[in-house]
């Protein structure tokens, strides 16, 4: 895992969007693995940015993203197709058959989960995008007794929901399930860029890098993965710097 340690998170997100936009220079067709929360809005602003001022073309690539809600449909504000319509695809001009966002609101979860499934199989991201939650998952995958391989329709821990809440005017009309991707499709991604920033990904920090590869830490397994790039912010490293003060090297 190669590691840019950077001093804060409009660092994080600069970074962030250079590796996309060298993604995208070298392969403009690219495949992109799109995430949401907190995490990756930063360096989708800037993309948006140096798409309207500096003219980074994006309506080639496709993306799919790694989960949705249950229950929300696609024009939900809340939803996560809602979100990257507003502030990704539309403002760079990706066409939405260019696009891949879980069904929230299927009528069979169970097959679109199948559907989707299919779906990621037959477009492997060329670079997937990852941030990870205080539970250690990535996508929706929470700690649980072993690593989920397929797309499926997962419980939300308790600490998820309580962290998403302040999405939500009324959180008690949050969803408490979602469509997310499987970590093997996490796992077949050509590259992952993994993005974490602030002082309360600090825990979850030390874990993931410095810990062992349990499905109670689900995001552990991307030590597993041979080409991935983390990003982190000095709030996320505080506890790794303690420990291993000479691990990461400074951007």
């Amino acid at each position: 895992m190669k590691i840019i340690a950077v001093p804060n998170y409009e660092t994080l997100s600069c970074c962030a969007a250079d590796i996309v936009e060298a993604q995208i220079r070298q392969k403009p067709d690219t495949c992109l693995g799109t995430v949401t929360g907190s995490s990756p809005e930063g360096m989708y602003r800037e993309l948006v940015r140096r798409h309207r001022e500096e003219g980074l073309e994006l309506s080639r690539i496709h993306t799919v993203n790694t989960d949705e809600y249950a229950g929300l449909s696609g024009t939900h504000p809340q939803s996560y197709h809602y979100y990257l319509e507003e502030h990704f695809f539309r403002p760079c001009g990706i066409p939405s058959e260019h696009t891949a966002v879980p069904q929230g609101d299927a009528a069979d979860p169970e097959a679109e989960c199948r559907r989707y499934e299919a779906l990621c199989r037959s477009h492997p991201a060329d670079l997937q995008i990852l941030g990870v939650g205080h539970t250690g998952h990535i996508g929706f995958n929470e700690p649980a007794d072993d690593f989920p391989e397929l797309t499926h329709l997962v419980d939300l821990a308790p600490q998820t929901l309580a962290a998403n809440a302040r999405y939500f005017d009324d959180p008690d009309t949050m969803p408490r399930q979602a469509i997310t991707v499987g970590l093997g499709v996490l796992m077949r991604a050509k590259r992952i860029l993994l993005l974490l920033s602030g002082s309360g990904k600090a825990e979850i920090t030390e874990r993931l890098l410095c810990g062992r590869i349990v499905p109670q830490v689900p995001a552990s397994i991307l030590q597993l993965h041979p080409d991935v790039t983390a990003v982190i912010d000095e709030d996320a490293l505080q506890l790794v710097r303690a420990h291993a003060p000479n691990l990461i090297p400074y951007l």
